[in-house]
């Protein structure tokens, strides 16, 4: 009995979430007078009737297979594409279900007084169904297309402690960890059934992603084009850490070994993605721009770290301790077990001659493979280098640490701390994982203005890969083969005093300086013709000598290569955060503790990865998660991005409070007066902060450069009055305050510095400034009670009321900032939190 414990638990959680949603159909769309927007006993035609429905568009002239789309029900009975309301706009909801099963076991036993093992268990199955799913922003929006997804969690550590002496103690653990996340997309409608062909409809049925006017939050329909996902995280951790005290000196060195497995498989864009810039020209049948892709859909990925580490705490005095240390980090990059990893070197770029004049893709060189790859997918026409790619392991992550802590009063009530440390940051693999879309093994690309009934060109099937399709432009994220691991120089300084007993107050400065992060670069922006000078196209031989819109391809480094969809993975974004942060904590006593905390902040950087910002859409997409994120402006100017970082929020105010109501005086002689009055507890968090950054894009600017058009925005207009002043009714800006940055012929470019000038009308990359403007503030109270009924001096049962947004409070979400949302540019259409929710619980404590 005294040597072993044995513990184990299960639960299960059972959730149906109402997701609500509104979106934009277009702000061209207009419901005809006396037309009812119920479809459940009508054909489209029969209820759009002949009349024009739609500004300036007759029911006949509505494209066939758009047709069929909007006559398409769901097994729901609703349509695929749902009627607006007069305004545009469509709302409902949808059912979300996720269902969690967990079991914990947890053993201890004391070999001896000087030896304990400690092990644990975690398994955890969540299915859950997703009616609206999406991943890095792009997915429906309107139901229909859900995602089955199987969440599978398994965590095993043992860990031993060794008492080798008073003074020396040895910690060894080991750790294992499984995760398992598989998406399988919902598919209630085919494409080929509406009349849309695509060359791999039979392997991966079903309707890719159609938007329609996205950059107006546009309705969206169709399966989300990374979802289709099997993926299966394995990992394992040894680690070491002896504890020797000796003086005032307490040393502590040891190692940290990881070994890491991603293997998955991905379908990604293999169904395609269409893209409509308006509902009108959803209706004629006029796509913008398609994306399609295929290949080799599976890897596995696999990465070591070796971590080393020596700390020492010295107690040089009674009231001074000085924390001196060292870490060495090796991440190493990744590779893949059949050597599917590949990218495009610039320094390697060999273009595709001319084909009747005209400039064709890909390119013939600037592709390097992993050398490990195995024959079966070893291109003979692309060099083979070292198993990870990148040109350096990057073995030189030594991060020293220094802090102290000092008490300067004899009394003890005062205490400054201080601190400095370089903090290195495994990348995650997005960077590998990114290369999924990459030649040889597997091609993405787009095309421009086809025809909504064959919009994709062809794909090989995955048997014929590796290879590489003709005609279609190089696209997609390759890493620079020069990347390293980030890291960050992080810094502190903070007094503590006690006011009184059970009062502390805590002043302090926290700094960041983030180096190495990740970023995308269109590193195939188009270079500007200086005035009286000229650019020859090492192609064609053709010499230019004006700079348009139309030309700018032919003005691009590397031919072949797409402009606003090319992008290079680059590790040279930086970041710097500063922070003034005052709490005031009160330990319990009297019944009642708090702790109240203010901060005063400022991030900077030149980019903030994806999610965690208010977005274009104006709400946080979690789904957008990721290390790197394309930058807008002078893709070869670091400081054309910098700007307030995504997530900055200048004051953020939290009050948390726990308070024992006491038993009034006259209830104490009753034992009806305690039992109703006595044991009352009131708990609350309350939260204020500053709103989120908002930043102004325009899709359509810096044509000039090739950087519109693309699905990515890579610009932003030019500012032209006070945001703020004059207002119009139902906007959070005065959207007229920005305008596109249009440059007509014979004008300079003011983006150049006088150094050229426009051949033919076009856009420049604007002068509006990263984040210049910043959405609403966000408030929240969430407000308990509890009550507990005692039953011994060791039972009671505790009734307990939650309330989460105790006042109902609407927090809005950022106003649509892309300049191509039309009349809803400026508008806020969404909420940020959720409506009061009131949670009733019942407890048995013993």
């Amino acid at each position: 009995k005294d040597k072993a414990f044995f513990f184990v638990s299960y639960q299960n959680t059972h959730e149906r979430n109402g997701a609500s949603i509104i979106s934009s159909l277009s702000s061209n769309i207009l419901v005809a007078p006396g037309l009812t927007n119920d479809r459940s006993n009508a054909t489209l035609l029969a209820t759009f009737r002949p009349t024009s429905l739609f500004t300036g568009l007759p029911v006949a002239a509505i494209n066939p297979t758009t047709l069929a789309l909007l006559n398409t029900k769901l097994d729901s009975g609703q349509f695929l594409i749902p009627t607006p309301q007069a305004n545009g706009l469509y709302s409902g909801s949808a059912i979300s279900e996720f269902n969690e099963n967990q079991f914990n076991a947890n053993f201890d036993y004391k070999f001896s007084d000087k030896n304990l093992l400690s092990s644990k268990f975690f398994f955890s199955n969540g299915p859950q169904v997703l009616q609206m799913p999406a991943f890095l922003g792009r997915g429906p929006n309107v139901p229909g297309f859900g995602v089955d997804q199987v969440n599978n969690n398994r965590l095993f550590v043992v860990q031993d402690v060794y008492t080798v002496s008073p003074n020396l103690i040895n910690e060894a653990r080991v750790g294992i960890n499984h995760i398992r996340v598989n998406g399988f997309p919902q598919e209630p409608v085919t494409d080929s059934s509406i009349g849309i062909s695509r060359s791999n409809a039979a392997a991966s049925p079903g309707l890719g992603l159609i938007q329609i006017n996205p950059s107006a939050n546009g309705v969206a329909i169709g399966t989300a084009p990374l979802i289709d996902v099997q993926a299966f995280g394995f990992s394992m951790t040894f680690a070491d850490t002896v504890s020797y005290t000796r003086g005032k000196h307490s040393f502590r060195f040891g190692t940290d070994i990881r070994y890491n497995q991603n293997n998955s498989v991905l379908n990604g864009f293999s169904r395609g993605q269409i893209v409509f810039n308006s509902f009108n020209d959803f209706l004629t049948g006029t796509p913008f721009l398609t994306v399609f892709a295929g290949g080799i859909n599976t890897r596995s990925f696999r990465v070591t770290d070796y971590h080393f580490f020596v700390q020492d705490d010295w107690k040089v005095t009674p009231k001074l301790t000085l924390n001196l240390g060292l870490r060495y980090e090796l991440d190493s990059p990744a590779t893949d077990t059949r050597g599917r990893i590949a990218t495009f070197d610039p320094a390697l770029y060999v273009p595709r001659p001319a084909v009747g004049g005209a400039v064709v893709g890909p390119p013939l060189g600037g592709y390097v493979q992993a050398g490990n790859v195995i024959p079966a997918y070893d291109s003979p026409v692309v060099p083979n280098v070292n198993d990870s790619v990148v040109n350096s392991i990057d073995p030189n992550n030594f991060a020293p640490r220094v802090g102290f802590a000092y008490s300067p009063l004899n009394s003890g009530r005062l205490a400054i701390r201080g601190g400095y440390g370089i903090f290195y940051s495994r990348t995650s693999l997005q960077y590998a994982i990114l290369g999924f879309f990459n030649p040889p093994t597997y091609v993405l690309g787009a095309r421009v203005l086809p025809p909504l009934s064959d919009p994709f060109f062809a794909v090989p099937p995955p048997g014929q890969f590796p290879t590489f399709v003709p005609g279609i432009a190089l696209s997609g994220t390759f890493f620079d083969r020069n990347i390293r691991t980030p890291y960050l120089h992080h810094f502190n300084l903070n007094a503590q005093y006690e006011l009184v007993n059970d009062l502390m107050l805590e002043v302090g400065f926290v700094g960041t300086r983030g180096r190495n992060l990740f970023r995308q670069v269109a590193i195939n922006q188009s270079r500007l013709v200086p005035t009286g000078g000229s650019i020859t196209n090492a192609v064609t031989g053709a010499v230019i000598t004006t700079n348009t819109p139309a030309n700018a391809a032919l003005r691009s480094p590397f031919q072949g290569v797409g402009i606003n969809n090319f992008f290079q993975d680059q590790s040279t974004a930086k970041s710097n955060y500063n922070s003034l942060q005052m709490s005031l904590t009160k330990r319990f006593s009297k019944g009642l503790q708090f702790l109240a905390a203010y901060t005063w902040a400022k991030s900077i950087d030149n980019a903030s990865g994806q999610g965690g910002g208010g977005g274009l859409g104006g709400v946080i997409d979690p789904g957008a998660v990721g290390e790197a994120s394309a930058i807008l402006g002078n893709q070869f100017n670091d400081s054309a991005n910098r700007g307030v970082s995504d997530f900055d929020r200048t004051h953020r105010f939290v009050l948390s409070y726990l308070w024992d109501l006491p038993t009034p005086t006259f209830a104490r002689d009753s034992k009806a007066g305690r039992l109703l009055l006595g044991n009352w507890q009131l708990g609350g968090i309350i939260t204020a902060m500053s709103g989120l950054p908002i930043d102004i894009v325009d899709t359509g600017a810096g044509s000039f450069y090739g950087l519109s058009g693309g699905t990515t925005v890579l610009a932003r207009p030019n500012i032209a009055g006070n945001p703020f002043s004059n207002v119009p009714a139902g906007y959070y800006f005065n959207p007229a305050a920005f305008v596109r940055p249009t440059v007509l012929a014979g004008q300079l470019i003011p983006s150049s510095g006088g150094a050229a000038i426009a051949g033919a009308t076009g856009t420049d990359i604007g002068n509006v400034g990263r984040n210049v403007l910043r959405g609403p503030s966000q408030n929240n109270v969430d407000f308990s009670i509890f009550k507990r009924f005692p039953i011994s001096e060791t039972k009671n049962i505790e009734f307990r009321t939650e309330f989460f947004n105790l006042f109902n409070h609407v927090n809005l979400a950022n106003p649509l900032s892309d300049f191509n949302a039309g009349t809803s540019f400026g508008k806020i259409t969404a909420a940020s939190n959720n409506p009061r929710i009131i949670q009733l619980a019942l407890k048995f404590n013993y």
